[in-house]
């Protein structure tokens, strides 16, 4: 189970990166919702689409890593990682279907005290 999260949200994070937003279905849920710095920025994949679009277009060059998974929970169907986009780094948690797709997507971005 744990193997196939990560792939999935690999997936997922590199159709971001070749802007191969119809690939989107193949590891969102059609009612997938992402919550960043607490507010919704899209509840369907249609949004989803719309909003990595448009981030696309306000950053052509920025690519989206994964800079490591760190804590896979089976028993909440989680998988939590750092993933790194335009210079940021946002601790983001996974949550995903009985389906086996991602279903919510929970963005925090890190901060980092720069001395």
């Amino acid at each position: 189970m744990a193997e196939t999260h990560k792939k999935i949200v690999q997936q997922f994070v590199q159709a971001l990166d070749a802007h191969h937003l119809h690939d989107l279905d193949n590891v969102l849920e059609h009612y997938v919702e992402k919550i960043e710095h607490s507010d919704i920025v899209f509840k369907n994949i249609d949004e989803a689409r719309e909003y990595y679009f448009k981030e696309h277009q306000a950053h052509p060059s920025a690519e989206w890593k994964i800079i490591e998974f760190q804590q896979d929970d089976q028993y909440n169907d989680t998988l939590t990682a750092r993933v790194s986009y335009n210079h940021h780094i946002y601790h983001t948690t996974y949550t995903f279907s009985s389906g086996g797709k991602i279903e919510k997507i929970h963005s925090v971005p890190e901060h980092h005290h720069n001395t």
